[in-house]
């Protein structure tokens, strides 16, 4: 791949169209990205409850249960219809506000108990019962739909809410009767086969037809469902509902999965204490003492092994085989106590990862490559940690892999982005900059190209200019051979002491070399490195002009000047050529100070000064005008060092 390949607009448009193909994948392929998603939501579950942060479950909720137990202790597999008259009547005698009978009554060839069963009913007075619609269109109805709805809300809009066509199964039409309401209870799995979510109400005839748990609410709290103010796929609106300990009549907004469904926001796992008034059918049958179930809403079900076959029992996010009545409890629960999954839709999940992705862009094109990744992966981390903890403290249910894999595939992308800007500045650096940049910076550019930035920065550094004394007049008189071997070499040591302190030589000027030395850190060490570089290059000197004499060759001297300031510094120039270079008064003023030392000198001015008198011997050669310079500058000259 050639190094400009991929270009910015590139990047952008190609994170884009990742983006929109992340979030298309769970509706493209349901079965493998929804049902991955669906597993994240129960993790979400899981670690709630391992947090003990799931919904306080209401003690006005009653179970009677009709478990292995029950029925191995009658001896009976299938009941006879007078032993549920019986459990009905015993039920009544603890007087509850209401019974969900979460056990279809249909009609039998044998007819024997359905008197009792029926009177059971009436004597009871307030159970209610349920059935099951038919959501396909070849069903026939046997059931008028006046006899189970109530008002269709005018605010409702079509395709709002579950459409049946008829009635797929019924109680008794004495049960029918006599029942103090009726609610379905369809229940529709995931792709995995986990219910998740519950329908509250359908569309039935032109009627909405009330969902069994919310039925029996009704039935309890003696709310008129007529009250349903607005639906649609994302809340239902119960105004004037009866919310929380209290009982205050307030207006209750339900929010729902964007499908008209609402997420059972389950208390926890099928246990005692997390349902603690659960009761066996056959110890309540056969107890002497009357039962208390004032002011409580029960909740009666067959959840025996022999009626697992009849789907009263399916997995759920916290058990592979829960009791479908406590899973119509727990949606009753949210209402009673106003504590609901709040699923937050597509729209928020996508600008979430809109405004992720532009960080993750931002940072590759802003920072190293050590703080891009960090901000990538954090990003990912962060995302992660909301989403679980957004659901476990405030029951958020934010969409986990559109955003996840949206972060990962655009991390791909602007990595390959940075590998190809890292490819092009590496060319120029190894083909243009070694001579000049020291391995330290290269490796510094290499790792943030952002460096090269054109327009520089302003920084406070110490500029060093060396000159090798009287070259000019041995550069006329001596062959050019000559001449040339002796730049080479001394251009060669110095590049070497100078890039040893992290200097970054500017440009060579014939015999001359402008240097800088940059702070790191924040910390003002320049003028020490660049005075330690300074002494070693004048060392090399001596040693230089010792080995030219002995040669019968020129004497080889150096002056060097060195000044702190303020000066631009970086990629300064037209766009089609890298200059990493400074431009400042103090340039101007190492020059100068350059040209007032005597062989083998180092000129420092004031602000050097500063910063290296307790490391090194310094005199004071008091103040000198410079050209170029209105005010006298005080300047002085480096001995040597002191330790």
């Amino acid at each position: 791949m050639k190094p400009d390949t991929l270009s910015l607009r590139t990047l952008i448009v190609s994170s884009a169209v990742v983006l929109l193909v992340m979030f298309e994948l769970p509706r493209l392929f349901p079965a493998a990205f929804s049902g991955l998603e669906l597993k994240t939501v129960d993790s979400r579950f899981k670690l709630r409850d391992a947090l003990g942060r799931g919904p306080i479950y209401s003690d006005s909720l009653v179970h009677i249960n009709i478990d292995n137990y029950s029925k191995q202790a009658s001896g009976e597999g299938l009941w006879p219809k007078t032993t549920y008259a019986e459990l009905i009547d015993r039920i009544a005698e603890g007087a509850p506000e209401a019974v969900a009978c979460d056990i279809m009554f249909v009609e039998w060839s044998d007819t024997a108990g359905n008197e009792e069963l029926i009177e059971a009913v009436i004597n009871a007075g307030n159970i209610v019962s349920p059935f099951l619609l038919a959501l396909t269109a070849d069903s026939q109805s046997g059931l008028s739909p006046s006899a189970l709805a109530l008002d269709i809300n005018p605010e409702i809009e079509p395709g709002s809410v579950i459409h049946a066509s008829g009635v797929r199964a019924m109680p008794l039409a004495g049960i029918i009767d006599q029942s103090a309401g009726l609610g379905f209870v369809n229940m529709a799995p995931d792709v995995d086969g986990v219910i998740r979510r519950v329908p509250m109400v359908a569309e039935f005839g032109g009627r909405l037809v009330p969902s069994f748990f919310l039925q029996a609410l009704a039935t309890y709290l003696d709310y008129e469902l007529e009250n349903v103010e607005a639906i649609d796929k994302s809340r239902i609106v119960l105004k004037r509902f009866p919310v929380g300990r209290d009982a205050a009549l307030r207006d209750l907004t339900v929010p729902l999965d964007g499908e008209g469904n609402l997420i059972v926001n389950l208390a926890g796992p099928l246990d005692a204490q997390t349902y603690p008034q659960s009761y066996s059918a056959w110890d309540l049958m056969q107890s002497q003492s009357k039962a208390d179930f004032s002011g409580k809403l029960v909740f009666l079900a067959d959840i025996s092994a022999q009626n697992s076959g009849y789907w009263d029992v399916s997995p759920v996010a916290l058990e592979r085989a829960f009791p479908r009545a406590y899973i119509w409890a727990n949606a009753a629960n949210s209402l009673l106590n106003s504590q609901f999954i709040i699923p937050t839709g597509r729209a928020v999940a996508m600008i979430v990862a809109i405004v992720l992705c532009a960080l993750m862009v931002l940072a590759v094109l802003k920072f190293s490559t050590l703080v891009f990744s960090l901000v990538s992966f954090g990003s990912i981390l962060i995302y992660i940690v909301i989403v679980y903890a957004g659901f476990v403290y405030s029951g958020w249910l934010l969409p986990l892999l559109p955003v996840v894999l949206s972060l990962v595939m655009v991390y791909i992308i602007t990595s390959l982005y940075r590998y190809t800007q890292m490819e092009h500045y590496e060319g120029i650096l190894e083909g243009s900059l070694e001579s000049y940049l020291s391995p330290t910076l290269m490796n510094r550019i290499k790792d943030d190209p952002n460096l090269l930035k054109l327009g520089g920065k302003r920084k406070r550094i110490t500029v060093m200019f060396s000159d090798i004394v009287n070259f000019t007049s041995f550069s006329d008189e001596a062959d050019p051979q000559e001449v040339q071997e002796v730049l080479e070499a001394y251009f060669a040591d110095a590049a070497s002491i100078i890039f040893a302190e992290n200097g970054i030589i500017d440009k060579y000027m014939g015999d001359g070399i402008l240097a800088f030395f940059e702070n790191e850190d924040g910390q003002m060490i320049s003028p020490e490195r660049a005075v330690r570089c300074a002494i070693a290059m004048q060392g090399r000197a001596v040693a230089m002009d010792r080995d030219y004499r002995a040669q019968n060759r020129f004497p080889f001297a150096l002056r060097i000047g060195l000044a702190t300031g303020y000066a631009k510094v970086g990629n300064i120039g037209p766009a089609q050529k890298i200059d990493y270079t400074v431009i400042g008064s103090v340039v101007n003023l190492a020059s100068r100070l350059q040209g007032i030392g005597e062989s083998g000198s180092i000129i420092i001015d004031d602000d050097t000064h500063f910063f290296v008198k307790a490391q090194f011997r310094i005199s004071n050669l008091g103040t000198h005008a410079l050209k170029g310079f209105s005010d006298p500058v005080q300047v002085y000259t480096v001995d040597d060092p002191v330790g």
